[in-house]
């Protein structure tokens, strides 16, 4: 269904048939002020391998009017290529392929791993953690929509020196009573500050690791309560965000621990880990640049740098992946960088499989400082969530006209809070820091969450009162051209490959710009066509299921971004 396709796949077979010396780079726009498509950069091609442009231009014309859904070709100086579209087969296509399952978008099936979310042990999530857990769970939606088998990994930090601390202190003060997670967090705070000013309390807390790492009967009992009430409290979030990780997506840095002698012993091994001071390291370039990083400690103790690379070895080993992709912040870039190269170094992964890093920018406040409060902590989650609810709330209840009660009213200020804020993420450049503003996510007038849910609302409501629904108006009706409003929708239409496929490479946003402009061009179909008043019934029909198939890519692509649609608004 893809034009822009079509297009590129003709115009590389004219270059295949004059075995041109190389592949080069030229782009395809879609155009609505000059023609309908624009091939750019051809004339470069042309010079390099020193063609005669007449006879160049000529093959391409010959070959787009063999294409039966090519109106015309015209060539403009200083060689940009127009392509006129036929309307009535444009419609034709879309009649064929939005009956097929996903509109028949798929691609070759792999095995992909997405390391997403990761919340500390210990904590409740906070505002930190929210762009790696809905970023990685779009991606996920993305690649599972194309066909992938995506295997979700929550990496929990659930090992280390900070549960000895937390230990130390439960055992020192005798507290008996561990019922939630905050009261595991103040005790870590208040662990943290005396483990370094109190060389006892640090070589006690030191003690209990090894304890743990013994795998002490009371000691173990201990630690799973905390990785309990940990799990317990992020379920909770996850259920609300509507994100798709579970406690069978849990492997946690506990996990490796077997496995991370026999690494550092391999790494030693093969040359790639050398010892000094009884401390096991290894060296890694980038951009002519050293760079040093330990794997084992003086005293034994290894890192999280080993685990990482033991996760990648299991990973590989037991999901038979062809790619594995971090979600983690840009601060992460360099270290993720050295554990690739050990890896792809050591041999863990197959030439063939794919280490990517998707990194993101930061969330910032008003004044475009990070997200913390005035003691200079966090914003737990929780508490952005209840006051983006709260907001929507407001909003609702004073809507002129509004006829729900307190419990509809409770049950949509959740659904469009929610959507608000992962869209108002989601729509934001991946790599790029953003200020979150409710006010500005909850507008029903931008390129907002709730702005495509009431999108959604007024299709349904139209379709309604045309005693219609979407299923029913796809499968019966046919698709016919009658205006240009239409034809712009409709070539938007066919961008719908292009654009999940683009979004899949880690760019969610790419989708929520594409739902925006065709919800705009819908607004603009609603506003100059009055569907109920039409006597024509094939016209009428035509319409209904132009407006049908919208509200199918309006679900599609926000089932794919982790947020549900509303009937109502």
């Amino acid at each position: 269904m893809n034009i822009k396709k079509i297009i590129y796949r003709t115009i590389e077979n004219i270059f295949k048939s004059i075995k041109t010396k190389k592949k080069y780079n030229y782009k395809i726009h879609q155009n609505n002020k000059f023609s309908d498509y624009q091939i750019n950069g051809i004339i470069e091609i042309i010079k390099k391998e020193k063609l005669h442009p007449k006879y160049i231009f000529k093959k391409i014309k010959n070959k787009f009017k063999k294409k039966k859904i090519f109106k015309k070709i015209k060539i403009t100086p200083p060689g940009f290529i127009n392509i006129f579209i036929k309307k009535k087969k444009i419609g034709k296509i879309i009649d064929k392929y939005v009956k097929i399952k996903n509109f028949g978008i798929k691609e070759k099936k792999k095995n992909i791993v997405i390391d997403y979310s990761s919340p500390n042990v210990a904590k409740e999530m906070h505002i930190g953690h929210l762009r790696s857990t809905i970023l990685g769970d779009s991606i996920g939606n993305i690649l599972e929509f194309l066909g992938h088998k995506v295997i979700r990994i929550n990496h929990l930090g659930d090992w280390g020196t900070q549960f000895g601390m937390i230990i130390a202190w439960i055992k020192k003060y005798k507290k008996k009573k561990i019922n939630n997670i905050n009261t595991i967090e103040n005790i870590y705070k208040k662990a943290q500050k005396k483990f370094l000013i109190n060389t006892k309390f640090a070589n006690l807390s030191r003690k209990y690791v090894v304890q743990l790492q013994k795998k002490k009967k009371k000691i173990i009992k201990i630690w799973k309560k905390i990785i309990k009430l940990t799990i317990k409290k992020n379920e909770k979030i996850y259920k609300i965000l509507n994100i798709k990780l579970t406690k069978k997506n849990i492997i946690g840095e506990s996990f490796y621990q077997k496995f991370l002698p026999s690494i550092v012993e391999d790494l030693v091994k093969k040359k790639i880990a050398y010892i000094k001071n009884k401390t096991v390291l290894v060296k890694t370039k980038n951009k002519n640049k050293q760079y040093i990083l330990i794997i084992k400690k003086k005293d034994g103790g290894f890192l999280y740098s080993t685990t990482e690379i033991a996760s990648i070895k299991y990973r590989y080993k037991k999901f038979k992946t062809n790619k594995i992709i971090y979600l983690v912040d840009t601060r992460q870039k360099l270290y993720l960088y050295q554990i690739f190269s050990i890896v792809k170094k050591a041999k863990y992964i197959s030439k063939k499989t794919k280490l990517i890093h998707y990194d993101f920018g930061t969330i910032l406040n008003k004044f475009g400082k990070p997200f913390k409060t005035r003691e200079g902590k966090n914003i737990k989650l929780k508490k952005i969530i209840k006051k983006t609810i709260l907001a929507t709330k407001k909003i609702i209840s004073f809507k002129k006209g509004n006829i729900y009660n307190e419990k509809k009213i409770n049950k949509i200020s959740y659904e469009i809070a929610i959507s608000a804020i992962k869209y108002y993420d989601l729509s934001k450049n991946r790599i790029k820091n953003y200020i979150f503003d409710i006010k500005k996510m909850l507008s029903l007038k931008d390129n907002t969450g709730p702005y495509m849910q009431y999108a959604y609302t007024r299709i349904i409501s139209v379709l309604k009162k045309n005693n219609t629904n979407i299923k029913e108006s796809i499968k019966k009706n046919k698709l016919k051209i009658s205006n240009q409003i239409e034809f712009n929708i409709c070539k938007e239409i066919t961008n719908l490959e292009e654009i999940i496929k683009l979004s899949s490479q880690g760019n969610p946003h790419i989708i929520c710009h594409y739902l925006y402009k065709i919800t705009s061009l819908f607004s603009k179909f609603y506003e100059t066509n009055r569907i109920k008043n039409i006597k024509n019934k094939k016209i009428k029909n035509s319409k209904l299921k132009l407006i049908s198939i919208i509200a199918k890519i309006i679900k599609i692509c926000l089932s794919l971004l982790g947020i549900k649609v509303l009937n109502k608004m």
